[in-house]
Parts: structure tokens; C-alpha cells; sequence
């Protein structure tokens, strides 16, 4: 079979250089293989085929590409895109890696049909949007600077299709560059002074896969599972002094109901439980990374919150927002790490929904408990008789605990003897609960990492974290973390240097002894948080404070757009003048050269319509004179001089300009 079919070949007339092929294999590139990390193998394999197909037609002499290839591919990759994200949806996944695929191949097999230059402007049209499509992925510093190095290589494309084919490359691409750094003027006042929405423009459903971070439910091996995870849950800079680690406890979702196996969290009602502070307040900034669920995660206690409408507490003290997390977020906190909350008494849903246990489930450890209630009867004493159990025998705390069975709290305390955060934290509250004594699982972050360079913390997903909750009639909800009295000789090695590594004061005083690598790890860091803090962290909250500095205090929209219009025209028209005022001296005398040596072609019988510009005119009778070449060399190089003048605001001298048109007059 002849893969390459005899088909009709791009012909001059159809404007499609030979030179323009390169330029658009470019395109793709730059633009479609950033995403290959997301499309599936065989999708990824056909569009590498295409390329290469592509290339191998160039390179022999393009001609477009017959129907009975291009169709059976299309209908093969169309089913089998189908297929795959109809598998996705049904286990919940988002409808975006489907839009991508799909414009990533349209984008490559466009490039076997090209017959004119309509086809290369479609090309170039998609690169452009599916540049904005790598930002549903990562929002990352790199991705920026990647970005814009694709929109120079896309806008040179443009730039290549009107203007001279044999025009070097060097120079496309330093026009392309100016074009864009003329943008970024325009750029910034489209960030700065846009209207922005409290939420986002449009909704891009997101599925439960896409779900990351703790949940609201915790089962053994939950937790660990995420303590394997270097990923960044969210970053912190204080305004003043870091709190030493043992406060720091990022609040997350409380889980109240047991089943035997899981907790799972049960009140998110709105309300806010009564609160007492004491101590020295924290203000902070926290960038919390998208989980797609509505717990923010703050400092314990959290009395001060800003940054997104619609946060509220529930009754078991957790920070909730009105919708999901779906994009990199910004708040601004003012916590307590010294509080008490429900001080007095509790009502009878909290009593009942924080004394619940199953009625079949882990009978000796309950048995242990009301022993140990017999020796203690203060809520107080009981906790600490129990931690006490856990310090003097011989349990360990590891990232891989053996598997429990039915009765999981027996099997930890009187069998395994081995577990993570979550086995102790669950064990303990089983225990208090038996005793009579109400009781919860809280789950969140623990500690952080310091940059040292910008002092921001980085919590990630590998400091998650389970501790416990009593309640007292005096003093309300106290902590109690039950790993926290484990011997560090019975602590696995991972886990001793994840706790080194995120302490605060250890990374203070390593700070003098950091590699040339490790300090430039921390320098990216620090770039990547300004960026996430000036550039990403810029919410609609921080654009109405930018407002009031102008004197529009809590502007509504109207009054923004119109701001925002007034702001734009004037930018652009002091670029226009900018622009014009340095070109227009030499426009007028470059133009009347060029229409004079227009009039001289007319008079020999060669039409030059006034609306047709200099390259075009050369292309065209490149192509209708072939027979003439010398003509049409000098025309092209009149025309490259009148081009620079006239578009490239080139400082080219009369004389040069005159010469070129006097070498015309043996021709006209």
C-alpha cells in the first residue's frame, strides 16, 4: 500500500510556501506536548505517527493527504477517546481531559490536510487556545515562563504566514518578541483592573479522582497513604514569629460517627461554637493548594478569616467555604493556638453523636476502658492513664502497620501493637467513648516545612496527621495526640526524619549548612510562592482593596468595568502615540517611494491594485512572472525596505529607499 497517495499538491497560488511547514510542526509541538503527561498511550502514539508522517511528507514534497487516511484515523480515534473518558466518568473523573484530547489531536491531523492558508490560520488559532488549556494542570512559576516562550514560538508563526517566506528566522522571532512585550502593558491592566468574580467564570466538573488531601472519613491506612505524598497542601507566612511545632496544628475535618472500621464526619451544620482565646493571637496567609472539598484547613483557632465569601464554622469547630476548593486560594487568618470551645455543657445531639460506639465491635478494648475509668474517674486522669498505656508498652509508630481485621481497636492494642496516626488516634477516642467520656477524631496537618529564604512554611500532604478531642465540663474540647508519647526508639526511621525535616527550628539552625543545590532548591521555592502570592493569590478580595486606594471603597462591577474602561482607552492611546510618533516622519516619504515605483509598473502593464501590500504584490508576481526574476528580486527588496520602515519602525535612510527604486527603471 502507498502511504503516500497521489493527491492534488499545494500549488503557489495557494500561498503555502514550502518554508511555512517547519513554522507549523513547531506550533504543535510546543503547544500539544506539554499535555502528553494526561492523554492516554494510543492517543499519545497516533499523534507521534501523524507528526512523523507529517515531516516525512514535507520532506519529500507536501501534498495533502487522501480522505481514505485521514478519515478512518479520525473515526478510530474518535471512538476510542469515547470509550476512555465515558470509563473516566463513570468512576467520576472531569469532562476537561476529554476537551484536551480532543483538540489535541483535531490541532495534529489538521496538519495532513493544508491545502490554503486558511488552514494554517486554523492551526495557528488552536495553538493559541490550547496554550491556555496547560494552566487546568499546573499554575506553576515554570508553566508561566513555558507559556510564553510557546506564544513567541505561535505569534512568529503568524508573523511567517504574511510575511516574506525567505525572511530569517532570527528576525521573525525578534518581531514576534516585540509584539509581546508591547502586550504586556495591556496584559497588566487586564489583570489589575478586570472585574473578577468571587467565583470562577464557568464551572469545569471535577471528579472524585481528582480529589486530593484528606477526606471526610478516615479508615487505617488512610492517613499513611498520604504520609507517602510529597505533594504541597498549602503554604503559611506569618506576619510575625513562627509558633514552635507542638502548635502547630492545622484543623481540618472532625469525624464523629464509627462504625467499627471508619470515621466518618457528620455535622456540617452551620454554626459557630463558642470560643474563648487567650495567649497571643497569629496573624497569617495561607495559599491552599485545590483539594475540592470545603474544609480551609486554618491554624487551631481560627477567631479572624478573609479572603472568600461565605466561610463559616460547623458545630465541631470547622472551617468550611460556601463552595469547594477548585483553585489555588488565598486567606488571610488571625488564629488563637491557646482556646477553649464549648465550655459548659453539650447539647444532646453532640453528647450522643460523641459517645456512639458499635455494639459488636472491639469488646476487650471497651473492657479495658471501664478498668481503667474504675482507677481514673476524671476525664482528665482517664486520658492520661491511657497514654500512659500506650508510652510503657511496647507499641511502635510506623508507616506500615500490619492489617487489622473486624475488631480493629482490639487487634491494634492486644495483638499488632503496631500503626500510625490514625490507629492511636482511633484507639483512644474508642477508649474514652467506652469510658464514658465524649470524644472525637480530628484530622488535619501537623508541623510544616521552612523556607529559610522567604520564611513561607510549606505543608504537605506527607505531614497529615490524626490526633483526638475530649470533652470537659470546665475547660471544653482538649487536645490529646496520643503519637506524641511514643519513644523515638520505637518511632520508624521515615517518620523521625519527616519530623526533622518539617520543624521549623531545625531548619533554622541547618540553614548555614545547606548545599549549593539545596539553597537553590529554596530559591525556586521562594519564586514560586512570590508567584503564587502576587500573581495567583490575586482574588477579588485583593482587587477591592487595590480599589480602595483609588477611593472606590466595596466598588460594584459597574463601577470597576467602567474604571477599568477608562484606564484601558487611556493606555492605549498613549501606546498609539508612542508608536506613531517615532514612525510617522519616515512613513509618509517610505510610502510615496513605494506608490511611485507602483505607478512605473502600472505604466509597463503590470497591475499593482493599492490595496494589495508590498510582500503580497511580490508573492503574487513571483508567481504570475516567473520569467522575470531580476524584476521581481529588486521589487522584493524595494518592498523588505518600505516593510522595515512601515512596520518595523526601522530607521532606514531616503537615499536607500530611492536607490532601490531607481534599480526599477530598466524594468518599467
Amino acid at each position: 500500500m502507498n502511504i503516500f497517495p497521489k493527491t492534488r499538491a499545494v500549488t503557489s497560488g495557494d500561498y503555502l510556501p514550502h518554508a511555512e511547514f517547519p513554522w507549523l510542526l513547531a506550533v504543535v509541538l510546543v503547544t500539544v506536548l506539554p499535555h502528553f503527561p494526561y492523554l492516554p498511550y494510543g492517543l499519545i502514539a497516533i499523534i507521534v505517527g501523524i507528526l512523523l508522517y507529517f515531516f516525512l511528507r514535507w520532506q519529500r514534497g507536501y501534498r495533502a493527504t487522501s480522505a481514505w487516511i485521514k478519515v478512518p484515523i479520525a473515526i478510530f480515534v474518535g471512538l476510542a477517546i469515547v470509550l476512555n473518558y465515558r470509563l473516566l466518568y463513570f468512576q467520576n473523573a472531569g469532562v476537561q481531559e476529554t476537551g484536551v484530547a480532543v483538540l489535541s489531536f483535531c490541532m495534529t491531523i489538521k496538519l495532513l490536510e493544508l491545502k490554503g492558508r486558511r488552514d494554517i490560520m486554523v492551526i495557528v488559532a488552536l495553538g493559541y487556545f490550547l496554550l491556555l488549556t496547560h494552566y487546568f494542570y499546573t499554575q506553576e512559576f515554570l508553566a508561566g515562563i513555558w507559556l510564553f516562550a510557546s506564544a513567541l514560538v505561535v505569534t512568529a508563526a503568524l508573523l511567517h504566514l504574511h510575511d516574506d517566506p525567505e525572511r530569517p528566522v532570527r528576525q521573525t522571532l525578534k518581531q514576534a518578541s516585540y509584539l509581546l512585550l508591547q502586550a504586556i502593558p495591556l496584559a497588566l491592566i487586564l489583570y489589575l483592573l478586570f472585574p473578577r468574580l468571587d467565583g470562577p467564570l464557568w464551572a469545569i466538573p471535577r471528579g472524585q479522582s481528582n480529589q486530593t488531601g484528606l477526606a471526610g472519613y478516615m479508615r487505617p491506612g488512610h492517613i499513611t497513604q498520604l504520609a507517602q505524598s510529597d505533594e504541597v497542601a498549602f503554604r503559611a507566612q506569618f506576619s510575625g514569629a513562627i509558633p514552635p511545632r507542638r502548635q502547630l496544628y492545622w484543623r481540618g475535618p472532625v469525624l464523629s460517627q464509627y462504625d467499627g472500621v471508619n470515621w466518618i464526619a457528620n455535622d456540617y451544620a452551620l454554626y459557630t461554637p463558642p470560643i474563648e482565646t487567650s495567649g497571643t493571637p497569629v496573624p497569617y496567609t495561607l495559599i491552599l493548594e485545590p483539594h475540592y472539598r470545603s474544609w480551609l484547613l486554618p491554624l487551631e483557632m481560627p477567631t479572624s478569616f478573609t479572603g472568600i465569601p461565605g466561610i463559616h464554622f460547623n458545630r465541631n469547630g470547622v472551617l468550611l467555604s460556601a463552595r469547594p476548593i477548585s483553585t489555588r486560594t488565598r486567606l488571610e487568618f488571625i488564629s488563637y493556638p491557646e482556646y477553649r470551645m464549648e465550655v459548659g455543657t453539650l447539647n444532646s445531639f453532640q453528647r450522643n453523636s460523641n459517645l456512639q460506639l458499635p455494639d459488636d465491635r472491639n469488646p476487650r478494648s471497651q473492657r479495658l476502658a471501664e478498668q481503667f475509668r474504675a482507677e481514673n474517674p476524671m476525664p482528665e486522669q482517664m486520658a492520661a492513664r491511657i497514654l500512659r498505656f500506650f508510652r510503657e508498652e511496647p507499641f511502635y509508630y510506623t508507616l506500615n502497620p500490619p492489617l487489622l481485621g473486624a475488631h480493629a481497636v482490639d487487634d491494634f492494642l492486644f495483638s499488632s501493637r503496631q500503626g500510625f496516626c490514625e490507629h492511636y488516634a482511633s484507639a483512644f477516642v474508642v477508649m474514652m467513648r467506652a469510658a464514658g467520656i465524649p470524644a472525637r477524631v480530628v484530622t488535619g496537618y501537623l508541623g510544616g516545612e521552612l523556607n529559610p529564604v522567604d520564611q513561607v512554611l510549606t505543608v504537605r500532604q506527607s505531614t497529615a496527621h490524626a490526633w483526638a478531642e475530649i470533652w470537659t465540663a470546665e475547660n471544653g474540647w482538649l487536645r490529646y495526640d496520643p503519637t506524641s508519647v511514643i519513644p523515638p526508639e520505637r518511632t520508624s526511621l521515615e517518620i523521625l526524619d519527616q519530623q526533622n525535616e518539617n520543624s521549623p527550628e531545625f531548619i533554622n539552625i541547618a540553614l548555614t549548612g545547606l548545599s549549593l543545590l539545596q539553597r537553590a532548591q529554596y530559591q525556586w521555592d521562594a519564586l514560586n510562592n512570590r508567584w503564587n502570592y502576587w500573581v495567583l493569590g490575586y482574588t477579588a478580595e485583593r482587587q477591592r482593596e487595590y480599589f480602595s486606594r483609588f477611593g472606590l471603597v466595596n466598588p460594584g462591577w459597574k463601577k470597576i468595568a467602567l474604571f477599568f474602561a477608562g484606564i484601558s482607552f487611556l493606555s492605549l492611546g498613549l501606546l498609539a502615540w508612542l508608536i506613531l510618533r517615532k514612525r510617522v516622519k519616515s512613513l509618509e516619504p517610505a510610502w510615496a517611494i513605494w506608490l511611485s515605483a507602483c505607478e512605473k509598473l502600472n505604466r509597463s502593464g503590470i497591475e499593482t491594485p493599492q490595496w494589495e501590500t508590498p510582500l503580497a504584490l511580490v508573492q503574487r508576481l513571483k508567481t504570475t512572472w516567473p520569467e522575470r526574476a531580476k524584476l521581481n528580486a529588486t521589487l522584493r527588496h524595494l518592498a523588505r525596505l518600505v516593510y522595515a520602515v512601515r512596520y518595523e519602525n526601522a530607521r532606514v535612510p531616503i537615499r536607500l529607499l530611492k536607490k532601490a527604486r531607481a534599480r526599477l527603471e530598466p524594468y518599467a
